[in-house]
């Protein structure tokens, strides 16, 4: 509430300035349906340089005229009125007015529910429709739902996103243009959409929102997920994000490269779909090489599938009885084997080395120097 009584007072310093200032998008939403705010934008008559002749900030967007403030310790975005057109790469405006009119700012707002205003006072102020949507909990275009969305392709995505954190309906109208326009999806970068998908498989209302995707057969547009979100709408499951990607991608068998994720994220995401499509239970291997960590999660996976699994006190209990968690745990060494053998380094040590490894976690050989020293006297000279 500190933050939206300082957004008010940045209102009211523009207002006594000769400006009109308003709080604008989620904040207004997300306040009045009595949910914890984030982040909270204003939009003002003000100018870029403007609105820096009064607040500490820098310019975020000079062409959209966008600044960040600095105000008590905390940033605001302010934006000019503005209007937009020419949205040539169904993304971003080629043209952008500055206005005088909020009126004119709010009509280029993607959804009604996020073209509500709030003035110094807390007044809202509502061009659009927005209230009633809201206690309807209706999700609706601002204007014909196709220009929105030839606007901006990633607004079909964010209404899913909106489903699936409020649990709203979509309107009918909306819902049946994002059917029609869903190829549109393909015009939008990999990155927005996966930021997108992201954001909605942390919504409480994530099954409704696939329920949507199913309907409007958007699933069509985001590679390797098809078949996960079918069966999850089938099960009426809701996993975490990183189960529902490992789950998704080994019902498809491969992780596209579509999707834009972190390497070791995408990393993660391969070993959990290997350890789930290996048809076998888990054995002491796949700890020692995938670590507990990342079994568990394969083992999550296969419980969503109602696949046979294993219990975390198995799996547990079988990774804390491994004689060793590394090769560096072994008592003899590769520096140990050259000096024995007397031979050059080479690829061959790491063979023999994996081959020791594999035998002590399967509990063949006991992690032992002497042990270990008289299996490499014997075996060597076969790598």
């Amino acid at each position: 509430m500190n933050n939206l009584n300082d957004a008010k007072l940045i209102i009211r310093i523009l207002n006594r300035e000769g400006f009109d200032a308003f709080i604008v998008g989620g904040a207004v939403r997300d306040h009045l349906l009595k949910m914890p705010l984030n982040d909270i934008d204003i939009t003002t008559s003000a100018k870029p340089e403007e609105v820096l002749k009064f607040f500490k900030g820098v310019p975020t967007g000079v062409k959209y005229g966008t600044v960040t403030i600095v105000f008590r310790e905390n940033k605001y975005e302010v934006t000019t009125f503005r209007s937009e057109s020419g949205y040539s790469d169904f993304r971003r405006p080629e043209v952008v007015n500055f206005e005088t009119d909020v009126k004119e700012d709010v009509l280029r707002r993607d959804f009604t529910i996020n073209g509500l205003l709030m003035d110094s006072n807390g007044d809202i102020i509502d061009h659009v429709g927005g209230i009633k949507d809201l206690e309807n909990k209706v999700i609706k275009t601002i204007g014909l739902p196709a220009e929105r969305f030839n606007e901006d392709a990633l607004r079909m995505l964010r209404a899913f996103y909106f489903q699936s954190k409020l649990g709203f309906e979509i309107e009918a109208d909306t819902l049946l243009s994002i059917n029609i326009n869903r190829h549109l999806i393909k015009e939008v970068a990999a990155e927005r959409v996966l930021d997108e998908m992201n954001k909605m498989l942390k919504g409480k209302h994530l099954l409704k929102a696939f329920d949507s995707i199913l309907k409007t057969q958007v699933d069509e547009f985001l590679p390797g997920l098809s078949k996960g979100i079918k069966y999850l709408n089938e099960t009426k499951q809701d996993p975490k994000p990183i189960i529902f990607y490992s789950l998704a991608f080994s019902l498809n068998k491969i992780i596209p490269s579509y999707w834009k994720f972190s390497n070791n994220y995408r990393y993660k995401l391969k070993q959990i779909v290997e350890l789930v499509n290996n048809n076998r239970m888990f054995n002491n291997e796949d700890l020692y090489h995938y670590g507990l960590e990342t079994v568990l999660q394969a083992n999550e996976v296969r419980t969503v599938l109602k696949q046979k699994i294993q219990s975390y006190k198995t799996l547990e209990k079988m990774y804390s009885d491994l004689e060793i968690k590394s090769s560096l745990d072994l008592k003899f060494r590769g520096r140990d084997i050259l000096q024995i053998t007397n031979r050059k380094a080479g690829a061959w040590v790491n063979n023999l080395i994996n081959e020791i490894v594999n035998k002590v976690i399967n509990k063949e050989l006991k992690n032992d120097y002497e042990i270990l020293k008289d299996f490499v006297v014997k075996n060597f000279e076969r790598f």
